[in-house]
């Protein structure tokens, strides 16, 4: 059974070029949490240039008669540093399992946290835009 929950799309420095990917994520506080696999592009662009952006969107609707669409977005900034810190990186999987509803054992067991690596954004800026139909809030 598929669920609708929104993916968050971040943007890393790759040298020429911006590299940019829908990634599952947790807020906590002021930090986002990713996860990933312990090698990749992703990581290397993080290590090469910490500074990423952000966005996502939700509650997408087009109405077609007013041709318009309805929505809630989020943009933001922020500074990325792979966790290292093993408490961390559990509390981190075991809040991004719960967002997904995922059936995974929780607390996350040693084994997941050392066969992955977990990515904090520290927020620095954050902007929400959001066209709603009238009388919505």
């Amino acid at each position: 059974m598929f669920s609708t929950v929104d993916d968050l799309c971040l943007a890393m420095h790759d040298g020429e070029y911006p590299y940019v990917l829908p990634l599952n994520f947790v807020r906590q506080g002021q930090a986002i949490y990713i996860h990933c696999d312990l090698q990749g592009r992703k990581l290397d662009c993080i290590r090469q240039n910490p500074r990423v952006a952000f966005t996502l969107m939700t509650d997408v609707t087009i109405d077609r008669k007013k041709s318009t669409t309805y929505f809630k977005s989020l943009c933001g900034k922020g500074t990325a540093c792979i966790i290292e810190d093993e408490a961390e990186k559990g509390r981190a999987l075991d809040a991004i399992a719960q967002r997904y509803a995922a059936l995974c054992p929780q607390p996350a067991p040693k084994s997941s946290i050392k066969r992955t690596a977990i990515v904090r954004i520290d927020i620095e800026e954050l902007t929400g835009k959001r066209s709603l139909p009238s009388g919505a809030a």
